[in-house]
């Protein structure tokens, strides 16, 4: 019988909490470089897996660690074949979803992408992805901007400017590359308070607008040493949200015209009759919360404008809406529709009636607003509307005859199409009814569209609104197109 080991001494059975972990070092030996040099070693090793995920396609960190956090990542269709005899650059608008605007209520099925700690990652994500030259940004959370927006994109070479209404908890930006722009002026839009004739606002809305000058940089004009051309103009702006706000966003779409015009005329001077498009490339994107059969979009990209039926019931009808008094000079934080009013017996029911019997003052009020459009000689192009219907048939005017796409917002309770790159041009006062397309556009401003980023359809999103994990950061899309200047 072998000999037995002796019997182990009292508490032998009970390590210490030091030396149950794994790998305790005595903490002599925990000197600062070892510290630093540990976490250098896992830094390296760190970064070769990310440089590996990244070589094979994927997203290191969202598509492995967090799948929630994917984004939905679109193709930019094809129009035409770019041409290196022109500047070719790529312009997005998105309405980010200001997060002071989320209420659970009007997102009820969109969960923890609600989070900013989730939403910040699969933006800035799908941001980077599409890698814009310029970036026209609206619901923008003036806190989120100053904390995240601004470091992050300026990390990746952007320059910018915010502008919101007083102290509004969002607001708008452009975004541009500084490589390639410097800018060398900055205009403000205040919807409130510019004047259009004697048409005065229907409300306090609290929209802005935020116009930029950008210069090329040496860099372009060393490419393009014999060019007379200076630069782009481009702005943005969100208009009125309100269901019931259709003349009071009409109304706006013509300050976006006529400040647009002031704008360029304010960098040629106005004793030099230089047209839009010549020195100036003359652009416009945001979020204008209106589709392609409504007053504020026709009255922009359809001259001269004459407002019949299903538009001009809807105008119509909206005159007839009174705000309440209290809500004039209060913030209207709940854009998406959280905080109207309720409906008196003698307010309308629908924004959208079958019929609508306007009063004389009624009538006239749409017939003021008809003129003034019809006066600016400023008349705009969208770009989706020119060249979608090229590229993508079954998506292009499906339910408007100006072949946009049918959706740019997929929310729980409202989907359509609400935003829009838009190039502005002179107007001669001739019947531009009809929309233009590719070929026409650049004879005309000298911009050509080489392609747009595809705009899914209906079919393929699902029955629950946006915000959505693995799909999309906002309840709106993103659009944008890479369009060639003529230098």
């Amino acid at each position: 019988m072998p000999e037995q080991d002796p019997l182990p001494p009292q508490n032998a059975g009970k390590k210490s909490k030091k030396s149950k972990k794994k790998g305790a070092m005595n903490p002599a030996l925990l000197t600062p470089e070892y510290i630093a040099q540990q976490r250098a070693l896992k830094l390296e090793e760190k970064n070769k897996k990310r440089d590996l995920l990244t070589k094979l396609g994927i997203d290191p960190v969202s598509t492995i660690e967090k799948p929630y956090l994917k984004f939905i990542k679109r193709k930019m269709l094809q129009v035409a074949v770019p041409s290196d005899e022109r500047l070719n650059i790529s312009i997005m608008t998105y309405n980010m979803l200001a997060q002071a605007l989320i209420r659970r209520k009007l997102f009820p099925t969109s969960g923890d992408a609600l989070k900013w700690g989730n939403r910040s990652v699969v933006l800035l994500n799908e941001l980077k992805y599409y890698n814009c030259d310029i970036m026209c940004l609206q619901e923008v959370d003036y806190i989120q901007f100053n904390s995240f927006w601004n470091d992050e994109l300026g990390k990746l070479g952007y320059d910018s400017q915010f502008y919101r209404e007083g102290t509004k908890n969002h607001g708008v930006v452009v975004f541009w590359r500084k490589a390639l722009f410097n800018c060398i002026k900055v205009s403000h839009i205040n919807h409130d308070q510019e004047k259009t004739s004697d048409i005065a606002p229907r409300t306090v809305a609290q929209n802005v607008g935020v116009l930029v000058a950008l210069e090329f940089s040496e860099k372009i004009k060393q490419k393009f040493p014999f060019s007379n051309r200076k630069g782009i103009l481009i702005g943005t702006t969100h208009l009125f949200w309100h269901p019931f706000g259709t003349y009071e966003r009409t109304r706006q779409t013509y300050l976006i015209l006529k400040k647009m015009k002031e704008f360029h005329m304010s960098l040629t001077g106005s004793e030099k009759e230089d047209k839009m498009n010549d020195e100036w490339f003359t652009l416009f994107a945001g979020d204008l919360n209106s589709q392609p059969f409504d007053a504020p979009y026709l009255s922009m990209t359809s001259k001269p404008v004459l407002y019949s039926g299903r538009a001009k019931t809807v105008l119509e009808c909206s005159t007839s809406f009174q705000y309440s008094k209290k809500r004039n000079g209060e913030s209207t934080e709940d854009e998406d529709g959280g905080n109207i009013e309720k409906f008196g017996p003698e307010q309308p029911q629908t924004p959208v009636p079958d019929q609508f019997s306007p009063t004389d003052e009624q009538k006239e009020l749409v017939k003021k607003i008809q003129v003034l459009h019809n006066s600016l000689p400023v008349i705009a192009t969208s770009l989706y509307s020119a060249a979608y219907a090229k590229i993508h048939s079954e998506n292009a005017g499906k339910d408007n005859d100006r072949n946009e796409p049918l959706i740019s917002n997929w929310a729980h309770a409202w989907r359509g199409l609400l935003d829009y790159i838009l190039v502005i041009q002179d107007w001669g006062f001739g019947d531009r009814t009809a929309p233009i397309d590719n070929v026409q556009l650049f004879q005309q401003t000298g911009i050509a569209i080489n392609s747009l980023l595809r705009m899914p359809l209906p079919a393929e999103l699902g029955n629950e609104g946006f915000p959505k994990a693995g799909m999309f950061g906002s309840d709106h899309l993103c659009m944008a197109a890479n369009v060639g200047l003529a230098m």
